[in-house]
């Protein structure tokens, strides 16, 4: 038996427990769809989000690899496509906390990615991102992240001396995973929220979660998506270590792997310890970062 069958078979009971809310099962969910499917799942989540009839979409991908500029981290939504009017969309799943500057750079790779090579800066056409949270708070903001009863965060550049919204070509929205209220927003939130396909309300999340936890194909795949979301902390956590210096690199690299490890949920804190040659009090150090 390989290392990754080996895998595999110890952590594919604790794979199934999770929702759509984690990366794993989301990013699987959208692999197992036809591109028919990818189109609807866009529709679903861009409905409920923005709570307006949104598309008919077209040329949804998932894992779409935007343009970068030299040495810059890659970005790639989980979801991605153009609606009616040839504006684009984006899908992203964050969980816990958003990193400080990831929307900024999210949202740049999506500008450069949508402008066309030597045309005018008015030929830009509108973008559209949403990230799937159920993060609390964002990095700089002492407030909460949501109001209360509140499913979306609208973020748009603001004069400080007015308080007039300035118009973007950037429309970035924050929607809140913890919701519950009673409405399509609720909805979704309840959704994917949930462990068992059978408790859910949406009849095409219902379908997508039985096939990721019901077929072979699904546990495969989950399978498979773990390890890409593994080996790109470890590769990125690496990067990071070697700009700093060997001694200090290798611990960030380490506790990025730690962190990665955590936010997957398969691990016990011990497991993750031995993984990183961390030491258990900076692995519970990491977990309590990521609850507050």
């Amino acid at each position: 038996m390989t290392k990754n069958e080996e895998l595999d078979r110890r952590y594919l009971e604790k794979l199934k427990k999770l929702s759509l809310k984690s990366d794993v099962c989301f990013r699987t969910s959208v692999k197992l769809c036809t591109p028919e499917e990818k189109a609807e799942y866009m529709q679903l989540l861009t409905q409920a989000v923005c709570q307006r009839k949104t598309g008919p979409f077209h040329d949804v991908e998932s894992q779409k690899d935007l343009k970068t500029v030299s040495g810059a981290k890659s970005v790639m939504p989980d979801l991605f496509g153009y609606d009616e009017k040839e504006e684009s969309w984006s899908v992203g799943m964050q969980n816990d906390e958003i990193e400080e500057g990831r929307l900024d750079v999210y949202s740049s790779h999506l500008v450069l990615d949508r402008m066309p090579e030597g045309e005018e800066y008015s030929s830009l056409t509108k973008g559209h991102m949403m990230i799937m949270t159920d993060a609390r708070h964002l990095p700089g903001l002492d407030d909460p992240l949501f109001l209360p009863g509140k499913p979306v965060v609208n973020i748009q550049p603001v004069d400080s001396f007015t308080g007039r919204a300035i118009e973007s070509k950037m429309e970035i929205r924050l929607f809140n995973l913890r919701y519950e209220g009673v409405d399509a927003a609720g909805d979704l939130a309840h959704d994917f929220r949930q462990t068992d396909p059978e408790k859910m309300r949406n009849g095409f999340l219902k379908k997508l979660l039985r096939r990721i936890k019901n077929t072979e194909k699904g546990e495969r795949t989950m399978c498979e998506v773990s390890r890409e979301i593994f080996r790109d902390g470890r590769r990125e956590g690496r990067r990071e270590g070697l700009e700093e210096g060997i001694g200090k690199g290798e611990l960030q690299a380490n506790r990025k792997t730690a962190r990665e490890l955590l936010q997957m949920g398969l691990l016990t804190l011990q497991q993750i310890a031995q993984a990183t040659s961390l030491s258990m009090s900076e692995v519970q150090k990491l977990q309590s970062e990521r609850k507050a």
